[in-house]
């Protein structure tokens, strides 16, 4: 069946004039990523049994924290037992309504947050959760026992922008907003002593092209004068100097 595939692809390659995408970048770079595949990724395997029981002592402390604030102990990962002590036992507003009763989704915590503790200990103990689970205690697990490197798969027809994608495990969303996301971040290592990891990417191209085509002079300005496109908007809405702006401005 494959193979009958060939020549009707072959010529619509030819009518969307993609053979040359398709000769020179597409099959060289899959030779690359079946050499990255089986090269591997290595991890500090120490740094994540550290991580994991100090993430587990949080999640410990947050339990015991939610269940003081909710007046009872209940699973906090059960959306219905959780709906009852926001909705019905504290009457919080109800922000969303569900087929099945009320939501309790990120969006909700997150505007309830804003002016009640409950909502924002909920949130932590999700995102810590997800941590832990998703990536620091799952992780490890995935390690080859000869070689002690994780294999990820990289897909190049998956995603809708043309980028690569990786899956089984997905190592192209490790987390970096958060604290412990970039602790998580430098528990990937070389794959041997003496060697480093090499990150480069195009500088800011979606802004770049934004601000060619929007003209914006503050934009322009920074691109100019070759400025931390970040840490400028934040000296513009927060009307504060750069040595002024913090990470999370």
């Amino acid at each position: 069946c494959v193979i009958r595939l060939v020549a009707p692809l072959k010529k619509l390659l030819e009518v969307h004039q993609l053979t040359k995408l398709f000769s020179e970048v597409e099959m060289p770079l899959a030779c690359v990523l079946a050499k990255m595949e089986l090269n591997g990724v290595a991890i500090d395997s120490e740094l994540f049994g550290r991580l994991s029981k100090e993430l587990g002592h949080d999640l410990d402390a947050l339990t015991s924290e939610i269940y003081r604030q909710a007046g009872q102990e209940f699973n906090i990962n059960s959306t219905k037992q959780l709906s009852d002590i926001l909705f019905t036992k504290l009457k919080l507003p109800v922000i969303k309504r569900t087929k099945t009763g009320y939501s309790t989704d990120a969006d909700v915590l997150e505007r309830l947050a804003q002016n009640y503790e409950l909502p924002k200990r909920l949130l932590e103990y999700r995102e810590k959760s997800k941590l832990k689970s998703t990536y620091i205690d799952a992780l490890p697990l995935l390690l080859h026992p000869e070689t002690k490197l994780i294999r990820t798969s990289f897909n190049q027809t998956v995603t809708a922008t043309g980028r690569l994608s990786s899956s089984d495990p997905n190592l192209q969303n490790i987390p970096i907003k958060t604290e412990i996301g970039r602790q998580i971040r430098r528990g990937f290592i070389p794959r041997a002593e003496g060697r480093k990891i090499l990150s480069a990417d195009y500088s800011q191209v979606e802004l770049r092209i934004l601000a060619h085509f929007s003209e914006d002079p503050k934009l322009l300005e920074a691109f100019k004068e070759d400025l931390d496109v970040h840490q400028y908007t934040a000296t513009l809405l927060y009307n504060a100097k750069p040595q002024d702006v913090t990470r999370e401005m």
